[in-house]
């Protein structure tokens, strides 16, 4: 904000010289105004987007350390399993949390420029809730909800499935989704489709979700809005699943995925 009134000093400033001091025509004097103005405005842009790239590459980098740190625990586990699957999951899912929190404390280095970018802070708040959302502190989700951006469509999932779980009218989702799912062409919406139908039949409005998936069958030929589909048009409910989806869907934690099961050691026969 702060840079838009400077930029529209400086042009204003620029104008008013050329004019007077300088007698330019009113023309050139408010070309070049216009000039002084988009000319800040684009410097001071690329500063803070160097400033906010450096700092999203460190959240990348850290979330991306503690993702690989996880799988290679993930690879010992099935090798040489120790303790129950249900003990490793609690391992992992704390070495998940900390980076999530470290990559929160993260984002407060951003927060001085506020007051410069019109954007930022809605940018800022879409990534915390995001990462709150994985941490399973929906309080604070819902705190930061009204300040988003739904430019992503699991942005817009985690809306849509937070409304749900707070078991708001289905009128009021579908709303949600009509007013952005325009934007997401192609499998960008299979997410989307595959939430809302879920949701449907949560609620046993199983025409709506028919209608839903139809509506997505059209827009992407996705494996798994096409199966769902003849899945819910055949009656057959309990075919539905939107576990191919994978992360994309457990992340919104709606469905808890099944366990791995530790491979089963041989044991040895002793002979004496």
């Amino acid at each position: 904000m702060i840079s838009l009134i400077i930029a529209l000093i400086l042009g204003l400033s620029t104008y008013t010289v050329l004019i007077k001091a300088a007698e330019l025509n009113a023309f050139w004097s408010v070309f070049f105004g216009l000039i002084a103005f988009f000319v800040f405005q684009i410097l001071l842009g690329l500063y803070f987007r160097k400033k906010v790239n450096a700092v999203t590459n460190e959240i990348q980098r850290t979330l991306m350390e503690a993702q690989e740190k996880i799988n290679r625990k993930l690879n010992m586990f099935q090798q040489r399993p120790v303790g129950s699957p249900q003990h490793m999951q609690k391992l992992l899912e704390k070495e998940q949390h900390e980076s999530l929190r470290r990559a929160i404390e993260l984002t407060k280095q951003l927060e001085p420029y506020y007051m410069w970018s019109l954007l930022l802070k809605k940018q800022i708040s879409t990534m915390r809730m995001q990462f709150y959302y994985q941490l399973g502190e929906f309080d604070k989700v819902d705190e930061l909800m009204p300040d988003i951006l739904l430019m992503e469509p699991m942005a817009l999932a985690m809306k849509i499935a937070r409304l749900y779980k707070r078991d708001e009218p289905t009128e009021q989702i579908e709303k949600a989704f009509r007013a952005k799912i325009r934007k997401f062409k192609g499998d960008d919406g299979v997410i989307l489709y595959s939430l809302l139908s879920w949701i449907l039949l949560k609620r046993d409005e199983k025409e709506k979700a028919l209608k839903i998936l139809t509506e997505a069958k059209s827009n992407t030929d996705n494996d798994i809005i096409v199966r769902n589909w003849e899945a819910v048009a055949n009656n057959k409910f309990k075919s539905f699943s939107n576990s191919s989806l994978g992360d994309m869907w457990y992340s919104l934690k709606l469905e808890i995925p099944k366990m791995v099961k530790a491979p089963k050691q041989k044991m040895k026969k002793r002979f004496r």
